[in-house]
């Protein structure tokens, strides 16, 4: 693009693991300038957890890092020492947006407040994302994306494992449409904003759909609903080859045309049908043909159905690959691009995947002249720089071994 919406917009970046670093990417995608403070000694722990990625002369790294970290600048930096914080102080006085992903009152034990930062910029925005929030009888308490889902009731209507991270991706979501509108608002004001974002609040504002299923009353976990599985003309079929089918003529007038295209008439009264009767007759339909006959016939009909694909099937999709928001890149795999246009252009997928702490000198000179006139060792005795580690040699043996 010749212009990026958030060209010249400057992000701070404190957050761990999945959900804040994705928000930031997301508005680094926009074009903002992302900037990471990560941890010294290991770095955002994402770099070295599962799943792993390597190649011949690399040691084993996080794939997910790879497409997470992409584009943004690496600084080290100890917030527990006064070189790290005070760095983020001189970043947060001159950024846009400042995000942190800590418990909450951490970074007021840090001396970084969000009241105090905000008083040396007062058009900062500084987002705290955490996983229920920053009060309530829960606001401390551990969790991950599969206790917020397990809270949220978005489990409740399979009572299975769920096969996306939604709470940590929607709350990522929720964290950028906050921003965006708090820069909006900052327009106007001149004032930034703390915004209060909660992994739990994102899963619970997601699950509608149930929130309606359940007007006429609550259901039983376990008990599909009708986008889970309750209705024959919406779930997923074995196909005769073993692969599966996804049938979604969820409208009146698709359901008549399967039926009619399928020579199937008698499936007409079991659309919306709540007993097993139906779906048992439609599995044996779908039972007659392999996938693949299914993508055809569904495709000859015009009908909403398509074959179940794995991740690979998906990416060699000919509307996935023509619409680009998955590119290969000759030096360190796949990027993932901003999933929507803009007059027709998408903004361009993320640079490099920055080493841990590469940019470090670099930020500090800009931001900090001072500090930079220090020598190397007073600055890592400061807490700015890189540090070696053991325990990271140890978590990538580790990886290398899992592979």
């Amino acid at each position: 693009m010749s212009t990026s919406p958030l060209a010249g917009t400057l992000v701070v970046d404190l957050s761990r693991h999945l959900p804040g670093p994705y928000a930031a990417r997301l508005l680094g995608d926009l074009g903002a300038r992302v900037i990471k403070i990560e941890e010294p000694e290991l770095g955002d722990p994402v770099r070295l957890m599962p799943p792993y990625r390597d190649g011949a002369g690399r040691p084993a790294s996080g794939a997910l890092a790879e497409l997470l970290l992409a584009g943004a600048e690496s600084v080290a930096a100890d917030l527990k020492l006064e070189g790290g914080r005070r760095l983020v102080e001189r970043l947060a006085g001159r950024a846009d947006v400042l995000l942190e992903t800590f418990r909450p009152g951490t970074l007021e034990r840090l001396g970084l407040a969000p009241e105090r930062l905000r008083r040396l910029n007062r058009g900062l925005v500084v987002c705290s994302l955490s996983g229920f929030g920053q009060d309530g009888p829960w606001a401390a308490r551990a969790g991950h994306d599969l206790t917020y889902q397990a809270l949220a009731g978005t489990l409740a209507s399979t009572g299975r494992m769920p096969s996306l991270p939604a709470a940590d991706l929607l709350g990522a979501w929720s964290v950028v449409a906050a921003v965006l509108a708090a820069l909006v608002e900052r327009q106007r004001t001149g004032e930034g904003a703390w915004i209060d974002a909660a992994l739990l609040d994102a899963a619970v504002h997601a699950n509608l759909t149930a929130l309606a299923a359940e007007a006429g009353g609550p259901r039983a976990v376990g008990e599909p609903l009708a986008l889970t599985g309750r209705l024959a003309c919406y779930d997923l079929y074995r196909a005769r080859d073993g692969g599966w089918v996804a049938l979604a003529c969820l409208e009146p007038r698709f359901w008549r045309a399967f039926c009619r295209a399928a020579g199937r008439r008698d499936l007409l009264p079991h659309q919306y049908a709540a007993g097993g009767r139906g779906r048992r007759k439609v599995a044996a339909l779908i039972a007659t043909r392999t996938r693949e006959e299914w993508g055809r016939f569904f495709a000859e009909h015009d009908l909403p159905g398509e074959p179940l694909l794995s991740v690979a099937g998906s990416a060699a999709h000919p509307q996935v690959a023509h619409r680009g928001v998955v590119v290969e890149t000759p030096d360190d795999g796949p990027r993932l691009a901003f999933p929507a246009r803009f007059d027709g252009e998408r903004p361009p997928p993320a640079g490099p995947v920055p080493r841990l702490g590469q940019h470090t000198a670099a930020v500090v000179a800009e931001f900090d002249p001072e500090a930079a006139d220090r020598p190397p060792r007073a600055l890592r005795a400061a807490g700015l720089g890189r540090r070696p580690s053991l325990r990271r040699a140890l978590y990538r043996l580790l990886g290398r071994r899992r592979r």
